[in-house]
């Protein structure tokens, strides 16, 4: 047991960590405002991703700040930017998931504005999908339910963190001047 304790007490975990937290809990909120509008998109979620790289960027800095004395390896960067985002969107998935389990009149809410948004772009998604698919996707709305939203964050985000992580670490990396190879 002392041994995962000292796993998870090293800094370029526990910090991410600590970020990734505060990162789900700000996009649960904001998908809360988002539920609370009136009409609102579906795609709106993918906004997710800059307040995922604005608190990845405050982790990294911070790291380097306070941990690295004013020096990060581009890799501590990846490191900490994936750990921020694991987490974050474990956490935000966990509370969306229950939210729309002790809270089923908005799953219905929400599968009612997936299906509008669906239907008003049918015939674009037809031609990038096929009518095929597109009726799939439409019958997938119908079973949606709260577990399916633990790693939906994970979808939205995927490929669209990638980019920031990566330019993240590099803007922040700062090699001290005795590890350099000559």
């Amino acid at each position: 047991m002392q041994s995962v304790i000292n796993f998870f007490n090293k800094p370029l975990l526990k910090l991410p960590l600590f970020f990734g937290v505060i990162a789900g809990v700000v996009c649960f909120l904001f998908f809360l405002l988002v539920q609370s509008l009136e009409k609102f998109s579906s795609t709106s979620r993918a906004l997710d991703v800059g307040f995922f790289a604005i608190i990845i960027a405050a982790a990294t800095w911070y790291y380097r700040k306070k941990v690295g004395q004013g020096y990060l390896h581009m890799w501590e960067g990846i490191s900490i930017g994936y750990v921020v985002w694991i987490t974050g969107a474990l956490v935000c998935g966990y509370l969306s998931s229950l939210y729309f389990y002790f809270s089923p009149k908005a799953l219905t809410h929400y599968q009612g504005i997936l299906r509008q948004s669906l239907l008003v772009n049918k015939a674009e998604a037809i031609k990038v999908w096929g009518n095929e698919s597109f009726q799939q996707k439409l019958a997938d709305i119908d079973k949606l339910e709260p577990s399916s939203f633990i790693f939906d964050e994970f979808r939205f985000t995927l490929m669209l963190v990638v980019m920031p992580i990566l330019l993240i670490s590099l803007v922040l990396r700062k090699q001290h001047p005795n590890s350099l190879s000559r």
